[in-house]
């Protein structure tokens, strides 16, 4: 008995090139996840220093309410430091949609000439007249390390 499989490997080794759209709203995309990751930031924050606030109004013992004071800023501190970490790992991410520059297109061209679909690719960002992004560079380099490791 003949079985499919799942997924069709050739798919992952074809190069293809993003249309001008699609890197616009990957762009949008991102920067309405970082605007979230703020959001929610700041209303932990906010909330954090309410929950201390209420803290001194409950009759508890002085050192209880310390020491719940004490974790309730550690928690909140912890949380906000990851999230806004989490922000600029997006915003790095963000600067990958910026036009390459005048060598990094160069050394793209390079590049693509050693890959087996590097023309096609070309032809593809030339056909849209858009330039390079610098996120490019980093895939296709990733890409060219994959194709020849031992150079």
């Amino acid at each position: 008995m003949a079985s499919l499989p799942l997924f069709d490997p050739t798919l992952q080794t074809t190069l293809v090139a993003p249309s001008s759209r699609e890197l616009t709203y990957r762009a949008q995309r991102l920067i309405a996840d970082m605007r979230d990751s703020l959001t929610a930031t700041v209303t932990l924050a906010v909330t954090g220093v309410l929950a201390i606030l209420l803290l001194e109004a409950w009759d508890l013992p002085d050192t209880l309410v310390l020491g719940l004071q004490e974790i309730v800023g550690v928690v909140v501190f912890a949380t906000c430091t990851w999230l806004m970490y989490e922000r600029g790992e997006k915003k790095l991410q963000l600067y990958s949609f910026e036009p390459a520059d005048h060598t990094m297109t160069g050394e793209i061209r390079a590049l693509l000439n050693r890959l087996p679909d590097g023309a096609a690719y070309q032809r593809a960002i030339d056909a849209e007249q858009r330039p390079y992004t610098t996120g490019e560079l980093d895939e296709i380099r990733t890409r060219v390390r994959a194709f020849f490791p031992a150079e």
